[in-house]
């Protein structure tokens, strides 16, 4: 009904004009450090009146916990997050009372029951109760951070220490760190770095990730020896900063001045830009780095093409809008609903790296229907596709199947996006989502009124997102966490208690 997972369990509770919305977590291992600052960044991307085309209607949106922490760490015991609802217009709904809107939950709930559903903002079907999924998703995030390395995951690397300590350079080409220890602190350093990155670093890094750039593969906040560059290729030894305004110090100066003859030393080559060039002008930007990635000479060495494989930095989840209305341009497909005065859908594909090989229990709890289950309690999802999805019918079997080319399971291709007979083979694993158009549009409509029985015309008021897409990312990456939390769980491979 309204609880999902086995081991992390999570019930959601609450209507979009009620009191309060919010969620019951269970099985969430105890001693997981939990603040409430660390769900406001997902908190934020989902929030309404931010961006064009969302609803105006603002919350405070802040978690108010009830149970479950204690000393700023999780105890084990159910945790249970209320969001309060302040920002509510109720009287937009009362004239509407007697008649259901076309495309929404209106004329199922009465029949269903009886009447005594909350109707204000569609009450506990409505996608305000999403805030509460994203409180999970947060939870769900940080249980994977925890999680220890896969060494069957696609790419692994894990340095060996060598018998003084140091670490072997064949495996580790160019990292001179001195000790496990000091090792362990710069790379816990660049993850932190990955999971808050500035505005600029994250445009730029949607253009760069999944070799979408000139074909080449870039990682992002990667050690090179004692220094983490923002971006580096290895393959074309390409360095790229964005320099944000704490690059002013004279501090901050002297230490970029010494990573950057460290990096010429070692034949890597570096390129600057500004956080204004960045988010005013990113197609120069990428203009540059296509030009230096197409004519640059310089080759890895041969222990740096063993590196290709990214060095394990933890389950990623990473969601994207990729089509509006039917428009790459996201900003044209907006636009055309602007102009028609209406709502529109879009498609959300989701990308999880760092997943071990096994996860899944066929037949009813494979990857793909636990995924599934959950996406479709995500309001107005309409479709789902994993890997080259609906696609895959137009193709004959020997250009789909994914050729393995070592005994980690690397395929060549990754049309199974990721899950093989129900199960995560280590890939990258890849699925898309459809949403629909906002139910609510000012457009007039036909429907019925309960009171006369009458067929009539309509026209929905109130504050509505003008396209529901633009804040289902954050909702889908916290979806998906709940579901590799739980599944990992079921591995044992996350700890009852964390130290």
């Amino acid at each position: 009904m309204n609880s999902f997972g086995r081991i992390f369990r999570v019930s959601i509770f609450g209507e979009s004009h009620g009191e309060s919305v919010g969620i019951v977590i269970d099985g969430c291992p105890a001693g997981l450090p939990l603040t409430a600052e660390d769900f406001l960044p997902d908190l934020e991307r989902r929030k309404g009146g931010t961006q064009k085309g969302t609803t105006p209607r603002q919350e405070d949106d802040f978690p108010i916990f009830k149970s479950g922490l204690f000393n700023n760490k999780t105890t084990g015991a159910p945790i249970t997050i209320f969001f309060e609802n302040k920002n509510t217009r109720s009287t937009d709904y009362e004239k509407q009372r007697d008649v259901p809107r076309p495309g929404h939950a209106d004329f199922v709930a009465k029949k269903k029951f009886g009447g005594h559903e909350d109707y204000r903002g569609s009450g506990h079907f409505s996608g305000r109760l999403t805030v509460a999924l994203v409180a999970a998703g947060v939870i769900a995030k940080k249980i994977l951070d925890f999680c220890p390395t896969f060494p069957e995951s696609i790419g692994a690397t894990t340095p060996n220490p060598s018998k003084g300590g140091a670490f072997e350079q064949s495996n580790v080409p160019g990292y001179v760190t001195n000790s496990l220890e000091q090792w362990k602190i710069i790379t816990e350093f660049a993850k932190q770095n990955r999971k808050n990155p500035t505005e600029a670093e994250g445009k730029l890094w949607q253009e760069l990730r999944n070799r979408k750039l000139a074909g080449f593969k870039f990682r992002r906040q990667h050690p090179i020896s004692g220094f983490i560059p923002d971006f580096v290729c290895l393959t074309k030894k390409l360095v790229i900063e964005i320099d944000g305004g704490y690059h002013n110090s004279e501090e901050q100066k002297k230490y970029d001045l010494l990573r950057s003859e460290w990096l010429n030393e070692h034949q890597y080559k570096i390129m600057r830009f500004t956080n204004e060039q960045v988010l005013n002008q990113i197609g120069d930007v990428l203009n540059s780095i296509r030009g230096v990635l197409e004519s640059e000479s310089i080759t890895p060495s041969p222990q740096e093409s063993e590196m290709e494989g990214e060095v394990y930095d933890g389950i990623e989840i990473t969601s994207r809008i990729i089509e509006i209305g039917g428009e790459t341009d996201l900003e044209k497909g907006l636009q055309k609903a602007i102009d028609a005065k209406d709502s529109i859908g879009g498609i959300i594909e989701c990308r999880t790296n760092g997943l071990p090989v096994g996860l899944g229990e066929p037949f009813f709890d494979s990857v793909e229907s636990q995924l599934s289950h959950i996406v479709f309690a995500i309001p107005a999802v309409r479709g789902i596709e994993f890997g080259t999805g609906f696609a895959a019918a137009r193709m004959y079997g020997s250009e789909h199947n994914d050729a393995i080319e070592n005994i980690d399971g690397k395929t060549k291709t990754n049309h199974a996006g990721g899950i093989v007979g129900g199960l995560t083979n280590g890939n990258e694993l890849i699925f898309r989502i459809a949403i629909k158009p906002t139910s609510s549009t000012p457009k007039e409509q036909s429907t019925l009124n309960w009171e006369t029985g009458k067929v009539e015309t309509t026209s929905v008021k109130g504050r509505h997102d003008l396209c529901i897409a633009l804040r289902v990312p954050v909702i889908l990456e916290a979806a998906t966490a709940i579901v590799l939390a739980d599944l990992m769980m079921l591995e044992q491979r996350i700890p009852r208690v964390i130290s």
